[in-house]
């Protein structure tokens, strides 16, 4: 199939089209099927689809013919052909008359909303055969799982939970999977929420990595009141193998709602109405800041230690770097860890041409630039800011050398804008020697400086 001219693969299809379900089923014949799929004419393709109908619902149980539907559904099949498969758990009427108009349950129940009830039932009698762990790794269930949760009643919703609740864990990896997995979360029980979140035990960092998965981690932030277990069973494992999940951008998200949950900075407005589809629901009595303040308690002492550690490389580490300013603004635990090592980090003499030093570097630069914009908020609650530690901490002629590159000039700039009077004092003094160096220097952050320095 894979090496043969189109009049081959033409002559093969003749010869099985007539054995399209029995071949499905055979241990190794399933692989010709499969070739025929990939290979094959857009009518041969067309043919071995419409050969499933009819028999979708005993194909998807059987262990090595769903290979073969998994594959069409999610590989070759169009929309509508989609649709027709998944037809077949709406009622003996849609395997029988393929409706070729509604492509969708949300569809269907749109024009004809008086067959709702009844095709919630026959998609509800369907799928329980299905709820055991080799038929829910396939797509196409998660699919239908979802269309149910979509426009089940809550109470019918509950009754499929307390099945499922166990075996989330190997749905959670699709798009509709991690959809009806949160609504598991969101309408579950505090008996069901426990459940689902002891299977996730030893698998969190897969979960918080994946694309559709982390979503079912937030979901669970969201709405889980137990915040003790939660820290168990999930935030410890976090805490763990931060250094894995800070560097991929899925795991960025779960670390980011743990801090500053919903930010708009941080949380495109879509992500966001994603997970206020859970909020309101019944089951979640605590108040959200309250869970949420929880959840940072546990979290913070952990996210404070990891940063302290390595600096430098976080710093000129883009996508780790923008993590500091939340973890200064939001973090509950003592911060001054951070900022040490922020000082440590830069306490080192510029050097012409040293496009790695911390003070030069764009994604550093871009990182302090925003924590000593953060000072005017720290200094109104009481607390030091960068530039407070920066004085304290660095040497004078460490200082003095960040006026010889550009960004250092413009970082020092942000410092005399967003300092205390007593400190803007001090800095221009330790650089008031350097006033004629600027002048001659050629490059903005120089002249910017150098007014700031000039202005009384």
């Amino acid at each position: 199939m894979k090496y043969g001219n189109e009049q081959q693969r033409t002559a093969i299809f003749n010869e099985i089209k007539d054995e399209i379900i029995a071949m499905s089923k055979s241990k190794y014949a399933k692989f010709v099927m499969i070739k025929m799929l990939m290979y094959g004419t857009k009518e041969q393709k067309k043919k071995i689809i419409e050969a499933f109908y009819g028999n979708v619902r005993s194909l998807l149980r059987h262990t090595i013919a769903a290979q073969v539907i998994e594959h069409a559904y999610n590989e070759v099949a169009n929309a509508t052909e989609r649709a027709l498969l998944a037809q077949e758990f709406y009622g003996p009427s849609y395997v029988l008359f393929k409706d070729q108009g509604a492509k969708t349950l949300s569809q269907l129940v749109k024009e004809t909303p008086a067959v709702k009830e009844q095709v919630l039932d026959h998609i509800r009698e369907a799928l329980t055969p299905c709820l055991e762990k080799s038929s829910l790794a396939h797509s196409m269930v998660h699919h239908i799982l979802f269309e149910y949760f979509e426009h089940a009643s809550n109470e019918k919703k509950e009754t499929l939970i307390e099945t499922l609740q166990e075996q989330l864990i190997h749905i959670l990896h699709t798009h509709d999977g991690s959809r009806v997995a949160m609504q598991c979360i969101w309408y579950g029980s505090a008996k069901v929420r426990k459940a689902i979140v002891k299977t996730f035990k030893t698998l969190v960092m897969k979960i918080a990595k994946e694309e559709h998965g982390h979503f079912v981690l937030l979901a669970a932030f969201d709405a889980v009141d137990d915040t003790k277990l939660m820290n168990k069973i999930i935030l410890s494992e976090l805490k763990e193998n931060l250094t894995a999940i800070i560097q991929d951008p899925n795991g960025r998200k779960v670390v980011l709602h743990l801090l500053s949950p919903r930010d708009p900075r941080y949380f495109h407005p879509k992500y966001v109405d994603v997970l206020k589809q859970g909020d309101g629901n019944s089951n979640s009595k605590k108040d959200a800041a309250v869970r949420a303040k929880e959840l940072l308690d546990y979290f913070s002492v952990g996210v404070v230690e990891y940063f302290s550690d390595g600096m430098k490389e976080h710093l000129v580490n883009g996508s780790v770097g923008i993590f500091l300013p939340a973890v200064i603004e939001k973090s509950t635990a003592d911060v001054t860890p951070i900022y040490a090592a922020i000082c440590d980090a830069c306490n080192e003499a510029y050097v012409e041409g040293a496009e790695n030093h911390v003070v030069e570097n764009a994604a550093s630069h871009f990182v302090m630039k925003k924590l000593v914009q953060m000072d005017k908020q720290r200094a109104e609650q009481g607390l030091p800011g960068l530039t407070d530690e920066l004085m304290q901490r660095i040497p004078e002629k460490v200082l003095q050398s960040w006026t010889l590159c550009n960004r250092g000039a413009f970082l020092l700039v942000n410092m005399l804008e967003c300092s205390q009077a007593p400190v803007v004092s001090k800095l221009k003094k330790s650089l008031s020697s350097m006033r004629s160096e600027l002048a001659d220097l050629g490059f903005k952050g120089a002249s910017v400086l150098l007014e700031k320095l000039n202005a009384k």
